[in-house]
C-alpha cells in the first residue's frame, strides 16, 4: 500500500472532520452583539427573556455546548448535555451526562427524565436552546406508557440486523419514546426555543436527525405498521399494544406541522456532510489532486456500494475517467450492513473489504471509507484502508477474505493487516466520508 497515498488520505479525512468541528460550527452560526443574538440571519433580543436554558444531546453535544456557553456568557441560566461514553469534556454551566449508543441504556432513560423535569420549570418568557447532533436519538430515551427500555433495545437491535435505514429506525423510535418526534418541543412549550442542528442524516431532514425531538413529525403509526410488515418483525406484547392503540387513535400520534407548539420553535442547520466533503475537497486540491465530489447522499448496502467505487477506480486506472490523474473521488452518506455472521466490524470497514475483493490487482489506488465520529460500528476504528493488494496481503497471512466478509468480520481482517484508521472519538458526527485516490 503506497505510503504517499495513505498520508494523503489521512490529511483529506482529517480536513473533512475538522471542517465540521461542532465548536466551530456553532461559533460560525451564532453571534452576540450586546443584548442581541443572531442565529443565521434571525435576531433575538436576549433582554426579553427571564431565563435562557441549554439542552444538548448527541455525540457533538459537549463541543456545541462549550461554544454556546462562551457566546452567551452570564446570560445562560442552566443546562444539560447528554453524550456518548468517552465523548465527555468539561463545561462551566452545563451538566454533562453520559449514555449508551447505538443501543440505548438505562442512563439514557435517566438523562431523558432529567431533561423532562428540567423543561417543566420553563415558562412563556424563557428561551431554550436545543443543540442536536448525531446519536441523540439513542442517547436520550423516555419510553411511552407500558413500553420498557428492553422493548426499545430489542426492537432497535432487530431493525439494525435486518438493515433498516436510519429513517425507518427513527420512525419507530419516535413512537416508542415521549421525547422524540416533536416530544421535546411539546415539553418546552410555551417557552420559545432555538434548535441548532448538526446533521448526521442523508438529505438533512430535520424530523429524522436524532428522531426530530423539536420539529413536526412526518411519520405516523401507519408508517410504524408498514415498517413492521416490510421486515416481518415480531413485536413484544407491549409494543404491539401501543401500535394497535395508535392505529385506532386511542393513543395520540406524534405532533405534526399543524400543531401550534411549533410556532415558537426556530431551527437552524449549523453543519452537515456536504460541508465536510467541501473541506475534504479543498485539501485534496491543495495536495495536487483533480477532485470530484460525487454526492453527499449515498445510501445502500455497503458491499454493493463498494463495487461502484471499485469500478470507478478501474475506469480511472484504465482511461483516466471521469478525471485526469491524479484523481480524488469523494462521496458521503450512510450505508447499511446486512448482518449475516457474528464477526466484528462496521459499515465502512465492510465497504473497504468488499472494495478490496473487487479491486484486486489494481495499482496505485487507495480507498478509505471512514466515519466522521471516529467509531465505525461498535469498534474503535473510524474505517479502513484498502487497495489492489489488500487481498494478497491477507492471503500471505493465510486469512480467508470471503469467509471474513461472510461473517461480517472486517475489523479483524484489517487489524491483522495493520490497515485500520484509528482516530479516537472526534466529537462530531456527520455520517461517513468515502475517499478514492488514484495516482
Amino acid at each position: 500500500m503506497p505510503d504517499d497515498l495513505i498520508s494523503d488520505a489521512k490529511e483529506i479525512v482529517s480536513n473533512a472532520i475538522s471542517g465540521v468541528d461542532p465548536y466551530n460550527c456553532i461559533q460560525k452560526s451564532v453571534r452576540k452583539d450586546g443584548n442581541f443574538l443572531y442565529v443565521g440571519e434571525k435576531q433575538f433580543d436576549l433582554s426579553s427573556y427571564e431565563n435562557i436554558y441549554l439542552i444538548a444531546f448527541g455525540k457533538a453535544s459537549v463541543a456545541m455546548s462549550r461554544a454556546l456557553e462562551e457566546i452567551l456568557g452570564d446570560k445562560l441560566s442552566d443546562g444539560c448535555a447528554v453524550t456518548k461514553y468517552a465523548f465527555v469534556g468539561p463545561l462551566k454551566t452545563v451538566k454533562v451526562m453520559e449514555a449508551g449508543h447505538p443501543i440505548p441504556d438505562e442512563n439514557g432513560v435517566i438523562a431523558a427524565k432529567h431533561i423532562s423535569t428540567f423543561l417543566r420549570k420553563t415558562g412563556p418568557k424563557d428561551l431554550v436552546f436545543f443543540l442536536i447532533s448525531g446519536g441523540g436519538s439513542a442517547l436520550m430515551t423516555l419510553p411511552r406508557k407500558n413500553i420498557s427500555l428492553s422493548d426499545i433495545v430489542h426492537l432497535t437491535d432487530k431493525l439494525m440486523q435486518v438493515g433498516a435505514t436510519i429513517e425507518e429506525i427513527n420512525a419507530i423510535r419516535k413512537h416508542l419514546s415521549a421525547v422524540k418526534g416533536g416530544g421535546l418541543a411539546k415539553m418546552a412549550y410555551p417557552s420559545e426555543s432555538i434548535s441548532l442542528i448538526l446533521s448526521d442524516v442523508v438529505g438533512d431532514p430535520l424530523d429524522v436527525i436524532a428522531s426530530g425531538p423539536t420539529v413536526p413529525d412526518s411519520s405516523t403509526f401507519d408508517d410504524f405498521q408498514e415498517i413492521v410488515t416490510r421486515y416481518n418483525l415480531n413485536l413484544s406484547s407491549a409494543v404491539q399494544g401501543l401500535l394497535e392503540d395508535g392505529l385506532e387513535g386511542v393513543v395520540e400520534d406524534t405532533p405534526n406541522h399543524e400543531d401550534p407548539i411549533f410556532q415558537r420553535c426556530y431551527h437552524y442547520l449549523v453543519g452537515n456532510n456536504s460541508l465536510s466533503l467541501q473541506e475534504a475537497g479543498k485539501r485534496a486540491n491543495e495536495l495536487g489532486y483533480n477532485t470530484l465530489l460525487l454526492t453527499s447522499s449515498l445510501t445502500g448496502e455497503a458491499r454493493e456500494i463498494a463495487k461502484v467505487f471499485a469500478s470507478i477506480a478501474r475506469e480511472e486506472r484504465k482511461n483516466s475517467e471521469p478525471l485526469p490523474l491524479p484523481a480524488c473521488i469523494l462521496a458521503g452518506g450512510e450505508t447499511t450492513v446486512l448482518i449475516r455472521g457474528k464477526g466484528q466490524g462496521g459499515r465502512c470497514q465492510e465497504m473497504a473489504l468488499s472494495f478490496a475483493i473487487e479491486a484486486q490487482g489494481l495499482e496505485d489506488i487507495l480507498f478509505l471509507p471512514a466515519g466522521t465520529d471516529g467509531n465505525d460500528g461498535p469498534t474503535d476504528a473510524a474505517g479502513a484502508f484498502a487497495d489492489g493488494y489488500t487481498i494478497e496481503k491477507g492471503r500471505d497471512l493465510h486469512i480467508d477474505v470471503r469467509e471474513m466478509l461472510q461473517q461480517n468480520n472486517s475489523y479483524e481482517y484489517f487489524r491483522e493487516l495493520g490497515d485500520l484508521l484509528i482516530t479516537g472519538p472526534t466529537g462530531t458526527n456527520v455520517m461517513d466520508v468515502y475517499i478514492l485516490l488514484v495516482k
